[in-house]
């Protein structure tokens, strides 16, 4: 989702951000790979991702002691498929968490230290407003953000409801 909710709710600017987006087959493939590669060379670079979609890639951390830049990774940790909730399939529970949703419980901090990256575990947004607000000049850190996936899903459809009924007007 978190690719989604960039192109949702970001709003428009003049900061003359680049962004890259990478949807693979399944929008998944290769993510962490890719955002070290644009980060090679380039200025402090800030990869926003899932929790699948980190783990899908997770030996792109091999290539970590060759990136000449900055990566800070800020991973939504929903412990699974958060895209999964908005499918139909969603009502089925308890078999949509355990085939759909792809529940994982991996330890971003052991994995982390496993490849020598820096892992934070943020735990309020001023937290993470702090830590994007200076990016580090060299190195590859995990900004851990974890959210609870029903509760995601259900706010987004509040959300869009919301939006949909002011856009129709008094009726």
């Amino acid at each position: 989702m978190p690719v989604r909710d960039a192109e949702y709710f970001w709003p428009a600017n003049d900061r003359g951000l680049r962004v890259f987006v990478n949807r693979g087959a399944n929008g998944i493939d290769g993510t962490l790979s890719t955002a070290l590669g644009v980060a090679h060379g380039n200025a402090p670079t800030v990869l926003l991702t899932g929790d699948l979609a980190l783990l899908h890639d997770a030996n792109g951390f091999l290539s970590v002691p060759r990136l000449g830049g900055s990566l800070t990774i800020v991973v939504v940790n929903n412990a699974g498929g958060g895209i999964f909730n908005h499918l139909p399939v969603a009502q089925f529970d308890p078999l949509f968490e355990k085939y759909w949703a792809t529940p994982q419980t991996v330890d971003f901090a052991r994995l982390c230290s496993a490849y020598g990256v820096e892992h934070v575990l943020v735990d309020n947004p001023a937290g993470l407003v702090a830590l994007i607000g200076k990016l580090p000049e060299s190195g590859v850190r995990v900004l851990e953000v974890r959210t609870d996936r029903g509760r995601d899903a259900a706010f987004r459809k509040q959300l869009f409801a919301e939006v949909a009924a002011m856009q129709a007007g008094p009726v």
